[in-house]
């Protein structure tokens, strides 16, 4: 039986030049950043939603649940059982199941089909993301994979950041099935243009489905994965909470606080598009590392700042450490099984689904448990040593012996 390397996966033919591979990898990017929109994008409308539907808030809720916990679940399973499928036929069966369901969900006649459409796009999602990461290693090569894994991941960050924002005032002028549709048409041109760019790609190496499993119980994945987790739930502890903590500590609120976020989200642009920059030359855990301590060092300036000026200095500083330690994680996971790199990669975006349900969870009973949004803040800051030095734990172990 023949084992196919990363670097069989190309043919020769289908070699790209040098930075050939940026055009191709930013399509994936489009993707991605369809998917990055479409995480979130109802959480701004749920009122719309639930009124179009005639159910309450807190069950209009339930759609954002459904899309993170399926994709949690079902990616690194996904990837395992789809290793043989040609790469450019996975991403575009993933992206068309992920653009038709947002727009089956648009015309949904009642909450139950919304639902069921939410959970079957987030199954196109969590086959279409990990493939095209994976992809974008494949097609610039080991001595740019921080920068193509940079831009795959800065596509989900500029979903996040301005995606969401975007699709959320469609929803309100338009209704909320304007937002399914946007999001929808996204992917579309995604879609169609790499199915036009894209090379051919073979599957993954031919590896048993037992090795590909036991990948998730390898100490050294773990660990990387566990960073993604802690510092992902850290930084959302207090993200999904910034509205309260901030007017707390600084009296922000209003369009002050519109303005914070937007920062937020510039810095987040800058931390996920330059942490590949960095990791090409000084290593994907010290990028992972450097990463989280701004991250950190951000919120305990937020702990304890009383001036919005310092507060708003800070949240650039905040989005930037936010998004600059996920793309340097995958760069060691592909590292250390570049044969099932969507494997490993998949499981990371598990780590970081949890991370933000878990972080979520733990930021809300903080704060009703009346702590304050200071020592709040600071657990979070707490978290993030821990993760910092996690990174540079898992880089010393992906080097000794990876």
């Amino acid at each position: 039986m023949t084992i196919h390397t990363t670097s069989q996966i190309r043919s020769p033919e289908q070699s790209l030049r040098p930075d050939h591979w940026v055009f191709p990898v930013v399509l994936l990017a489009v993707g991605t950043f369809a998917i990055g929109t479409d995480s979130f994008v109802l959480a701004g409308i749920l009122p719309q939603l639930a009124s179009g539907l005639h159910i309450s808030e807190g069950a209009a809720g339930q759609v954002v649940t459904a899309f993170a916990i399926t994709y949690a679940i079902a990616a690194p399973f996904l990837s395992v059982l789809t290793h043989r499928v040609p790469r450019k036929a996975l991403i575009a069966i993933g992206l068309a199941v992920f653009v038709v369901m947002n727009a089956a969900g648009a015309f949904a006649p009642t909450f139950a089909v919304l639902l069921v459409t939410r959970v079957l796009c987030a199954l196109g999602a969590a086959s279409f993301t990990p493939t095209a990461n994976a992809v974008s290693t494949v097609l610039a090569g080991s001595a740019a994979r921080g920068r193509a894994l940079s831009i795959t991941l800065g596509g989900i960050a500029l979903g996040t950041v301005f995606g969401v924002p975007v699709g959320t005032a469609i929803g309100q002028q338009l209704g909320w099935q304007a937002s399914l549709l946007f999001v929808a048409a996204v992917g579309l041109v995604a879609l169609i243009a790499l199915s036009v760019v894209l090379p051919h790609l073979a599957g993954e190496a031919v590896v048993p489905l037992r090795r590909r499993f036991g990948v998730m119980g390898d100490p050294r994945v773990v660990l990387v994965v566990l960073v993604t987790a802690v510092a992902t739930g850290s930084g959302i502890l207090v993200y999904t909470y910034i509205a309260p903590i901030v007017h707390t500590i600084a009296g922000i609120s209003g369009g002050t606080l519109a303005i914070a976020l937007l920062i937020w989200g510039v810095g987040g642009a800058v931390g996920a598009f330059g942490c590949g920059w960095f990791t090409d030359r000084i290593g994907a855990g010290p990028t992972s590392a450097l990463g989280i301590a701004v991250l950190a060092a951000a919120l305990a300036v937020i702990a304890f700042a009383g001036s919005p000026v310092v507060v708003l200095i800070a949240m650039f500083f905040g989005g930037v450490g936010s998004w600059a330690f996920v793309a340097p994680n995958n760069h060691m996971l592909t590292g250390l099984h570049p044969t099932m790199a969507s494997v490993v990669i998949s499981f990371n975006s598990t780590g970081t689904y949890v991370g933000q349900a878990a972080g979520a969870a733990v930021g809300g009973v903080l704060l009703v448990s009346g702590l304050g949004a200071t020592p709040t803040v600071l657990i979070a800051v707490a978290g993030l040593v821990v993760a910092a030095i996690l990174a540079l734990a898992a880089w010393r172990a992906t080097r000794v012996r990876g």
